[in-house]
């Protein structure tokens, strides 16, 4: 099994953390975060608006058989496949597995159709984990079942499971993408917690940002892989809450008391 031992820490201007929910709650705690996700049709994490993401450099994937979907499922069964560790902030970190179910899942036509195009999706799946490790939660919801192939407020939850929703920034051949990526916490402590799925968003941002939106490291004090990183909220444009349409997610971050709803300790 592979281990995953990244070196970077997200951190805010000033010492305070990233806005990073510790994705292992203690088991008595994920009844009372389950009942606030469903009664509010999703916790938005506070500060959104404030923080800021690393920019990854991704290379472009080099499958080059005529069945690229084939050759990326073999390549990511031998080398993506075992148990990582997330380290969210210089505080808290995260344990999940991906496996070979996992890898089938990414690449079925559901997942890789809400990506921009095959391309993006592949050179992204090649360094998962370093997305993972890069990328800041958004909103914790309830797992509501499927009715009629849809999922809603008003259907029923399955009470084993969270779902976590993450959102990083890469760029590949000069184009920047907001990647979303979702991931499933189990109730049992013996069920690792599973990147279920992700997609990969083109978005115009480059050329209506201002010189502080996107800076070099000497602003922060983290030092970014390429030395690049961007506000948040440039990510999040318009994005809405996963289950309650109208409602977004810097708007709601806003009004958001999360941080002592969820993070506080005991």
């Amino acid at each position: 099994m592979k281990n995953y031992n990244p070196t970077t820490q997200n951190t805010l201007f000033g010492n305070e953390p990233f806005v990073s929910y510790y994705a292992r709650n203690p088991q008595k705690e994920f009844d009372r975060i389950q009942k606030l996700a469903e009664e509010t049709k999703g916790i938005v994490m506070p500060y959104l608006n404030d923080s800021y993401l690393e920019i990854l450099q991704i290379e472009p994937h080099d499958f080059k058989s005529d069945k690229p979907l084939k050759e990326a499922q073999k390549w990511a069964e031998k080398h993506l496949v075992g148990k990582y560790t997330s380290y969210l902030t210089n505080i808290d970190k995260f344990e999940y597995q991906i496996s070979r179910k996992a890898i089938h899942k990414y690449l079925q036509p559901s997942t890789t159709n809400k990506s921009v195009n095959i391309f993006v999706h592949l050179s992204a799946l090649k360094v998962l984990p370093t997305i993972i490790d890069a990328s800041i939660e958004t909103e914790i919801h309830a797992d509501y079942t499927k009715i009629n192939g849809v999922r809603s407020v008003e259907n029923p939850i399955n009470k084993d499971v969270l779902i976590h929703r993450f959102y990083g920034a890469i760029t590949i051949l000069n184009k920047i993408y907001r990647i979303k990526i979702t991931i499933i916490e189990h109730k049992d402590y013996s069920t690792p917690n599973k990147p279920y799925t992700f997609e990969v968003i083109e978005i115009e941002l480059l050329d209506n940002l201002s010189n502080n939106s996107i800076f070099g490291n000497q602003r922060t004090n983290f030092t970014y892989r390429n030395g690049f990183s961007i506000g948040t909220a440039n990510i999040l444009k318009d994005v809405e809450k996963s289950y309650d349409k109208g409602k977004f997610l810097l708007e709601e971050s806003k009004k958001s008391d999360a941080w002592d709803a969820i993070f506080r300790r005991f």
